[in-house]
């Protein structure tokens, strides 16, 4: 009986040795988080212009989806730089994959500031999984030229003619327009029947008026009766623009010397 009770007593020891071991096992398991594995882009920022940067200056480089046409880029990860010198400046973006989703569309876009002043910007479409190294060309943002009446940015412009004659009004009698948004170089609007965005650049040389030329254009999906012609001819219409005129509260859109469009200030 005691050598009974003996072996007894020791299988329950195992026992709650093996339970409390598992246990302890299954808490380390569970309870610890297994990091991310991250992924990185590398690249460079370029200009072409030849000139010196102020001291100080900043380079800043977004990781950005741009899957909504008719919303601001929401910026997923982001690096800022004080590199000095001259470029081409170096910069690693490190972005977990697990939040990447291969239904949306996603952008690097590049900025160089001095303070509260935007010099640089990128206003290409540039692929952030294409490989690395990625290089990145950004723009010089023109100073803004002061005139009577309203400015390019910050107004909602109402297409007034297209192609010398009066624009048809698009879905639902809605008028086309546009906006030009400052610093993001970002230009869009109602098109006849879809919101569209895209990027624009103010520099280089034009044959009259100021030089404006429009980056790629992304729209929403919608199908209309009334306004996808007028769309159609819009948006072919703004990638032959190079220059545009400020007179007072008239916008007019130019490819070489024609006007091509001419909107009006609300």
């Amino acid at each position: 009986m005691k050598a009974i009770l003996l072996t007894a007593s020791r299988m329950f020891v195992l026992l709650m040795a093996c339970g409390l071991a598992a246990c302890g096992g299954d808490d380390g398991t569970e309870m610890a988080s297994q990091p991310a594995v991250m992924a990185r882009i590398e690249g460079s920022v370029i200009y072409r212009e030849r000139m010196l940067l102020p001291p100080g200056f900043e380079v800043e480089v977004q990781l950005q989806d741009i899957s909504k046409a008719d919303a601001s880029a929401a910026v997923l990860v982001s690096v800022l730089l004080t590199p000095g010198g001259a470029p081409p400046y170096r910069f690693a973006i490190e972005y977990d994959p697990a939040e990447i989703n291969p239904r949306m569309r996603y952008a690097l876009r590049a900025t160089i500031s001095d303070g509260d002043r935007l010099l640089f910007t990128s206003t290409d479409y540039i692929d952030p999984f294409k490989g690395n190294p990625v290089e990145i060309l950004v723009h010089r943002v023109p100073e803004p030229v002061r005139r009577d009446g309203p400015s390019l940015e910050g107004v909602t412009w109402i297409l007034q003619t297209l192609e010398g004659q009066p624009a048809p009004v698009g879905a639902e009698g809605k008028s086309v327009d546009i906006q030009f948004a400052v610093p993001e170089l970002q230009a869009g609007g109602f098109s006849g029947c879809n919101r569209y965005t895209g990027g624009y650049g103010r520099e280089g040389v034009a044959e009259q008026g100021s030089p404006l030329k429009f980056g790629p254009l992304a729209g929403t999906m919608m199908a209309c009766v009334d306004g996808a012609e007028l769309e159609h001819r819009y948006l072919q219409l703004l990638g032959r623009v190079t220059a545009f005129q400020l007179d007072g509260n008239t916008l007019s859109l130019l490819a070489g010397p024609e006007v091509v469009a001419t909107f009006k200030a609300p």
